[in-house]
């Protein structure tokens, strides 16, 4: 299994090693990282605003078929699945992806967090195998003395280690080491530290904070929905949802070293942001204008094609 999780981390290393050779900044090169899956889920999150948009025009519908139904769950599901299919609907409408997504890239980012010799200064192998050697010599718990930790172990002891005697280290290997070493942190707090929920200390800021921005984004997606669809708004799911995301982000931030938190967080903050850049640009009432601007002219656009092949009959 440990291996699977290694070979998740070998594309996510592959890019965050050019952002670091662009910018030599170990948060920075995540930060990239997080740009690029931001842009590739654009497509998603636009498709997921429009859907807001479509929910609202179908509620009238929706209504409908539950006043004609009544308490037939069967019948309502049914008609509403009908019309779904033929006002070209999706209930999914592309929210679930940006989650699903989520966290292999946590799980990929947390591999070349453990693989910083080998994932992101792309020292050689045999040297990367010498210096875990070393490393879990000097590990003090059981974590720190698996042979899967043993690149983080090798550079959070980096000035304990005996480098004259690793066959193939030039001094430029030394110097790139130190250099990431010098930057892997944020603000004096250690990349490599996970928070400790048994023990309060300033780590917990990251999981803090993460908690925060999810339930902002949580808060502000529930106000609007009130707005585009009132009936789901009131359904207890959705307070239920409003605090499994923040719970979430929290546990994943206890769970994870602080370079994965501040992913988490960044993250976060950028989808709040988009959200409400989206909801401006795609508001429904627009989004509804526009939609039915363009059934007025595929209608007329239609008539006239039917009328003119009429008339060529005739």
């Amino acid at each position: 299994m440990t291996r699977i999780y290694e070979i998740l981390g070998i594309p996510f290393g592959f890019v965050i090693s050019i952002f670091y050779a662009l910018t030599d900044n170990y948060i920075l090169s995540i930060f990239c990282l997080l740009l690029v899956v931001k842009f590739c889920l654009l497509p998603s999150a636009i498709k997921q605003q429009k859907s807001i948009a479509m929910q609202q025009r179908l509620q009238p519908k929706l209504r409908r078929i539950r006043e004609k139904y009544g308490n037939d769950q069967q019948k309502i599901q049914q008609e509403t699945q009908e019309l779904y299919q033929r006002e070209g609907f999706s209930a999914m409408g592309g929210g679930c992806l940006p989650l699903i997504i989520q966290l292999p890239v946590m799980l990929g980012l947390y591999q070349v967090n453990l693989h910083p010799f080998s994932m992101v200064l792309r020292i050689p192998s045999s040297v990367v195998e010498q210096l875990k050697t070393m490393g879990i010599a000097f590990g003090t718990n059981v974590y720190e003395k698996n042979n899967y930790r043993a690149e983080l172990t090798a550079l959070m002891n980096w000035d304990k280690l005996d480098l004259a005697s690793v066959s193939g280290l030039t001094q430029e290997h030394i110097k790139s080491i130190e250099l990431f070493i010098s930057k892997f942190n944020l603000f004096g707090l250690d990349l490599a530290k996970t928070p400790d929920f048994k023990h309060f200390d300033i780590f917990w800021i990251i999981p803090i904070v993460s908690g925060l921005i999810a339930f902002a984004t949580s808060f502000y997606s529930m106000y609007r929905q009130k707005k585009t669809n009132p009936d789901m708004a009131k359904n207890p799911s959705m307070g239920c949802m409003m605090l499994f995301s923040p719970i979430m982000q929290i546990y994943f931030a206890f769970l994870f070293p602080i370079s994965i938190g501040i992913y988490i967080i960044l993250s976060s903050l950028l989808s709040f942001v988009q959200m409400i850049i989206l909801n401006h640009v795609y508001e429904p009432k627009k989004v509804l204008a526009k939609a039915m601007i363009d059934e007025t002219v595929y209608r007329r656009s239609k008539e006239e094609n039917t009328k003119k092949i009429n008339e060529f009959k005739k």
